[in-house]
């Protein structure tokens, strides 16, 4: 790690961005992968309760790819509306090695947004779940399906054993690079668009992030470099395929690198969960605060016989809860990591002592607290002053900065919110961060979350977890309260509490004073809902928080 004028974190690994790997073709890259021990397994679904081997996986894809290639020979990119399983994983996969793009659908999202994400992407044809179907059409009868709607199911049972078995015969018998060339997987992949991923949406309209192959297979390979999964784990796998981490890592970094998997459809059933941990032997699992606070509240040691990591992400772990989740579960230790679907998704996690990590990577694993790890190779990262965009030197709290093989090169068709997000390759994620000499990235809160109150910066987060502290509400299973702004004539703005519990606003002011919070911090005004509005991924649902906050009907 290196300090570049003084301002920039260089991981020091610029060999890494010349790997020739990284122009690879993800079908072609995850063919040759996959070919290599066929009969090793390679998925246990608990939802279907199956075990799959490499090369079943590799035989069903293939005949998926036969059927979108006739079915859709002039579509550039397929929806997928599957949640995270066997024919999630397969189905991703023929689209890339059909030369296609994947467009993985938010099938929790509202219908609205759902209208917007395809009308973006100019999806015409999805291919998807029945079950999924109706379960989400229960709930929003608008859902937008599109005209050309296809069961996986349905699609597989057609094709039947007689259009599988001779792929699987073939897959079993002949090398990686001959299954390529024999049907027809393309080779070169670089900055070809490969998947749209649309953001989270949680403070504005989702936006469609384009990934290209370089993109996915830097990331995949920068998680691989840094030691924390290895061919002997075997990965939870329960992030739905539309959130980054859940295609990156669960289908191209498992595929790519032959690391087993635990598949459950949801990270909300929590019960599935525990029960398919200690099926499956699970050793690593990746998630939000959000979820693995269920996970906590409700599982037992005995639950994770095999687990031996867990890693939080997409929001900030609350204040706390590291220290009680080692506790009650001693050996399987929590750690700390920061990703955006800008970066494919993963950008530095924390790393127990010990690990082998990989040639472009070889300085002792660290971990530190209070921050979300060191940067991954190949990447630089710096911090710009959120009113004059100035540099930073390294140490001090500013808009963080990111460049690197894993960094997106656009929004599709949004040439103004490019512009203003990236310059010369350098993304400005819009949160707030700080580095260390060692290249350690501190998040100190996301710039929407904080309010100008009588000229001071109050962050969200931070008044949530005061709140959460003073009311004794570390145990709660979701999140029962959060913090929003409207308008105030005379301070600019007026923060505004939701909460699912009665709060005597006087009492909370009292308790709040008492622990030394500041007198701007504290919120004047209460609003009681039903539930805190969370996304499919956990995290926080700004949007329609804010809304709320405003005055706005939820």
């Amino acid at each position: 790690m290196k300090i570049i004028d003084k301002t920039t974190i260089d991981s020091g690994y610029s060999d890494f961005n010349s790997l020739e790997f990284l122009n690879t073709n993800l079908a072609y890259a995850a063919t040759c992968a996959l070919a290599k021990d066929t009969k090793k397994e390679y998925i246990y679904d608990y939802s279907l309760n199956r075990h799959l081997d490499r090369g079943t996986t590799l035989a069903v894809a293939l005949a998926l790819k036969e059927f979108i290639q006739k079915k859709f020979p002039d579509e550039k990119r397929i929806g997928i509306a599957l949640p995270s399983c066997f024919p999630g994983v397969a189905l991703n996969l023929a689209v890339q090695m059909a030369g296609k793009s994947s467009v993985n659908i938010n099938f929790t999202a509202g219908s609205d947004s759902a209208k917007a994400c395809y009308e973006k992407a100019g999806i015409k044809c999805v291919i998807g779940s029945n079950k999924v179907k109706q379960k989400v059409s229960e709930h929003a009868p608008d859902f937008p399906w599109t005209d050309q709607f296809y069961d996986v199911g349905e699609i597989l049972k057609k094709i039947g054993k007689k259009g599988i078995l001779p792929k699987l015969l073939a897959v079993r018998t002949i090398s990686g690079k001959a299954l390529c060339k024999l049907y027809g997987i393309p080779k070169e992949g670089g900055d070809k668009e490969a998947s749209i991923i649309f953001t989270s949406g949680s403070e504005a309209a989702p936006k469609a992030a384009v990934l290209t192959h370089r993109n996915l297979i830097a990331n995949a390979r920068q998680m691989r470099e840094i030691g924390i999964i290895t061919d002997s784990d075997s990965l939870h796998a329960n992030l739905p395929l539309f959130h980054s981490f859940g295609q990156t890592i669960q289908v191209w970094f498992t595929m790519i690198f032959g690391v087993r998997e635990v598949m459950v459809q949801s990270p909300l059933e929590v019960q599935a969960n525990l029960s398919a941990s200690k099926k499956g032997k699970s050793t690593i699992m990746i998630s939000t605060p959000t979820f693995l606070r269920s996970y906590y509240k409700k599982g037992t040691p005995e639950d994770f016989p095999a687990l031996k990591h867990v890693i939080g992400g997409a929001e900030k772990t609350p204040d706390g809860f590291i220290d009680a989740w080692n506790a009650k579960f001693p050996k399987v230790k929590y750690l700390e990591g920061y990703g955006l679907t800008e970066a494919s998704p993963v950008v530095c996690v924390n790393l127990p002592e010990g690990l082998k990590r990989g040639k472009h990577c070889p300085q002792p694993s660290a971990t530190k607290a209070e921050s979300v790890g060191e940067i991954f190779p190949g990447m630089k990262a710096r911090v710009s002053d959120p009113e004059t965009n100035e540099i930073l030197p390294v140490g001090e709290t500013g808009i963080l900065e990111l460049k690197g093989p894993n960094i997106f090169g656009g929004y599709l068709n949004q040439p103004e919110e490019n512009a203003e997000k990236l310059n010369d390759g350098w993304l400005k994620t819009g949160d707030l961060a700080m580095l260390d000499e060692d290249g350690f990235i501190f998040i100190k809160g996301r710039l929407s979350r904080f309010s100008k109150i009588g000229g001071e910066m109050v962050p969200h987060s931070g008044v949530e977890e005061a709140i959460v502290r003073a009311l004794g509400l570390q145990e709660s299973e979701l999140p029962t309260v959060a913090i929003g702004s409207r308008v105030d004539a005379a301070k600019g703005e007026a923060l505004v509490l939701l909460s699912t519990i009665d709060i005597d606003i006087s009492q909370l002011r009292k308790l709040l004073t008492e622990a030394g919070l500041p007198n701007l911090w504290i919120p004047k005004n209460v609003v009681k809902v039903e539930a805190i509005p969370l996304l499919g991924s956990g995290k926080l649902d700004l949007g329609k928080i804010n809304k709320i906050a405003k005055g706005g009907v939820f």
